[in-house]
């Protein structure tokens, strides 16, 4: 409603013979005029009778019915809000300026009509604060401009859409632009970029007349369409489905053909349609860009062939250096197995003889591998993909620390793993690699110490980043010879090695390998060294924490060989090499398993399909294997329709030492993927793993 102000209203003497005169006077204007109370319920005091005209009613009575004599009851209730605050703001800031408002009323027969409304507050000495108001009906003027500010609109409105039409027509590098109005079948516009780069119009360019309908634009394209084009060319440009696809909200179509162009020359043209309605009218229009793609496509297609070589390529260096792992790792597993044993042959002249003629038997075997791959092979480091999964950092620890065992007691080092600074053991990394990196660091830490120095190898976990990972320092120190100065950037080329009388011998390739595997892994590698005196070896690792958030705040106990004590129960080995079989059958008997053996996968299936509950509490199963291979048996055995045997725990032992061969063994069904050479331990502690999850399940 009108509301006082603090300005100094109009004050005047308006009292009980005042209002007469003022009824008069009103009766003969040819406008509405009335007067009513500024505050409370805003109720009338006095209308005019050209208000009885402008609402349509015969006598004031049917007036009062209709409004309820009041201010309120006068304006459509949808444009009260408005018009009262603006009624306010214009007396807060006009003085003794009349205010003006417009505002719709219903008249007695329900039509409604727009009046305009000046109004003024005055303050009186009988009746208090009032406001006297002139209306007018303006309907036809009002609506006369509304229209004419409803056609701007639509103009401004049909601007914003082609500018953006155009902007994403740009981001596709339209070469021509097409807008139509596909609900009427009209053609709106058309424009190129011409080979300058200017815009130009698409009918004058091309010489033709321009096209009023769209229907007739897309029959005259047709005839520079491919025969065998034509009907998906009308499907595509057909305006029903276009406007079906609007309706569906898929409002952006492409599509693809091959074209002669003004030239002759048969070109691949991309098509894009952006569909959106006009609000005002309510049809659909389209804008079509076009957009020449035949040399991305030729290249494309090079790039695809190139691609294709290279994968040919990959393909054929990871299958050649997936059976040279195979067949390094199956005589390494013969070595290091009866290497075990014969620790246990002492005072068996017999036994240890046999243990020596295998072990030999089998270094000349891995001798004659290596001999093959470096008459046609380059040292290279590999290049492979990341492996990350969860691991164990105490028994990658022991692991490194177990391999530099002999060659420590060999030259009598004072040998220290120092992991106080280490919080988190369990993480996911590519464990491999990782192991690698600190083999060879270690490898070279002893080689280069001479008898009675020392070598450290020290574990720091710094702090985790936003991405989950801590940043581990991986120092290897040694009291060695030293590398001179000049020379710590060439040990890291690879296929190189420095002989000098300061640092002989250091294999430049193997060192390759760790900086590789460490930017790789997103990390680095550091040295500091003095001639004389010592190097040390920084490697630094981003490395992830199991997403379960599971950490694993101390490492797990050491391998303690009194607990193997007794039986375990029955462990089948499945092997077709019988050094490898003869071996690891020993070794799971020292660890106080039964054993029974199985020399291929018919075999194993057979012994398995014929036993009873509870014969064997675990399978070791190898992979390449005459008849069915691993997989093959694997994924037999979980088709027995004896439960107990079908889910009997089956382990991968396996000279295969890829990831995508343990991916394979999990996908046949195998519990886990172990990879030969057999480290005893680590064997050891899967084993109780499988077996102890599987008698919990």
């Amino acid at each position: 409603m009108r509301k006082i102000t603090d300005k100094k209203p109009f004050t005047i003497k308006f009292d009980e013979q005042t209002l007469p005169i003022i009824e008069q006077i009103s009766e003969g204007m040819p406008g509405g005029f009335f007067i009513y109370h500024a505050d409370g319920d805003e109720e009338l005091i006095h209308i005019n009778g050209a208000m009885l005209r402008i609402f349509g009613c015969d006598t004031l009575v049917e007036f009062k019915e209709l409004t309820g004599y009041t201010f309120k009851g006068i304006v459509h209730p949808a444009d009260l809000g408005r018009v009262e605050e603006s009624i306010k703001t214009q007396i807060a800031h006009g003085g003794n300026d009349l205010d003006y408002v417009e505002y719709r009323i219903v008249r007695k027969d329900g039509t409604v009509r727009w009046v305009e409304d000046y109004g003024h507050f005055v303050r009186t000495q009988t009746y208090g604060d009032l406001f006297y108001v002139f209306i007018e009906d303006a309907t036809e003027r009002i609506q006369k401009r509304m229209a004419e500010l409803e056609r701007v609109n639509e103009a401004l409105y049909g601007a914003q859409l082609r500018e953006d039409y155009y902007k994403r027509a740009l981001l596709h590098e339209a070469v021509s632009f097409v807008e139509v109005n596909l609900t009427r079948d009209e053609f709106i516009s058309a424009s190129l970029l011409d080979q300058e780069g200017k815009v130009q119009n698409l009918f004058t360019f091309m010489g033709i007349k321009p096209f009023e309908k769209y229907s007739d634009f897309v029959a005259f394209w047709a005839d520079f369409m491919e025969t065998g084009e034509l009907d998906e060319y009308h499907r595509f440009f057909d305006i029903e489905r276009l406007i079906r696809c609007y309706e569906e909200g898929e409002r952006e179509q492409a599509y693809d053909s091959w074209v002669l162009d003004m030239y002759g020359r048969k070109r691949l043209s991309h098509y894009t349609f952006f569909l959106e309605k006009n609000e005002h009218t309510g049809d659909v229009i389209a804008l079509s860009v076009s957009r020449d793609i035949t040399e991305q496509v030729e290249r494309q297609s090079l790039l695809k062939s190139a691609l294709r070589q290279a994968e040919t390529e990959r393909l054929t260096r990871n299958t050649f250096f997936a059976n040279m792992s195979h067949d390094i790792r199956t005589p390494l597993n013969a070595i290091i197995g009866y290497a075990e044993l014969l620790k246990g042959c002492v005072g068996d002249p017999g036994k240890v003889g046999e243990c020596i003629e295998k072990i030999n038997y089998s270094g000349e075997e891995l001798l004659a591998v290596f001999n093959e791959f470096l008459k046609d092979n380059l040292n290279e480091p590999s290049r492979a993909e990341l492996t990350e999964r969860e691991y164990h950092l105490g028994e990658l620890l022991r692991e490194v620390e177990k391999a530099a065992e002999r060659p420590i007691k060999a030259k009598n080092i004072d040998f220290r793993l120092d992991k106080t600074e280490m919080f988190h053991y369990s993480v996911e990394v590519d464990y491999i690699r990782l192991r690698e990196i600190l083999n060879q660091l270690l490898d070279n830490a002893i080689k280069y110490t001479p008898s009675g120095g020392r070598v450290s190898l020290t574990v720091k976990e710094g702090k985790s980043d936003r991405k989950g990972r801590g940043l581990y320092r991986f120092i290897i120190s040694d009291t060695g010879c030293g590398i001179e100065k000049d020379r710590l950037e060439a040990i890291f080329q690879p296929a190189r090695q420095e002989k000098n009388a300061v640092y002989n011998g250091m294999p430049g390739a193997g060192l390759a390998v760790v900086r590789s595997y460490a930017q790789t892994m997103g990390g680095s590698v550091d040295v500091e060294s003095r001639v004389g005196e010592g190097s040390t070896f920084t490697v630094s690792l981003p490395i992830k924490y199991p997403t379960s958030g599971s950490y694993m705040e101390q490492e797990d106990t050491h391998f303690d060989p009194s607990k193997n004590a007794g039986d375990k129960g029955c462990i089948l080995l499945v092997e077709d090499n019988g050094l490898d079989r003869d071996m690891e059958t020993e070794l799971l008997k020292n660890l106080g398993y039964r054993v029974e053996t199985a020399c291929d996968g018919v075999s194993a299936y057979e012994l398995l399909k014929e036993a009873g509950p509870g014969r064997f509490a675990l399978v070791l199963m190898d992979i390449q294997m005459p008849g069915m291979d691993g997989y093959e048996t694997t994924a037999a055995i979980r088709r027995l329709e004896n439960e107990a045997v079908s889910e009997i725990p089956i382990i991968a032992l396996s000279s295969d030492a890829m990831e995508e061969d343990r991916a394979r063994s999990l996908a046949s069904g195998m519990n886990e993927h172990f990879t030969k050479p057999v480290d005893i331990e680590v064997l050891q502690t899967l084993i109780n793993k499988i077996v102890e999850d599987t008698n919990h399940a």
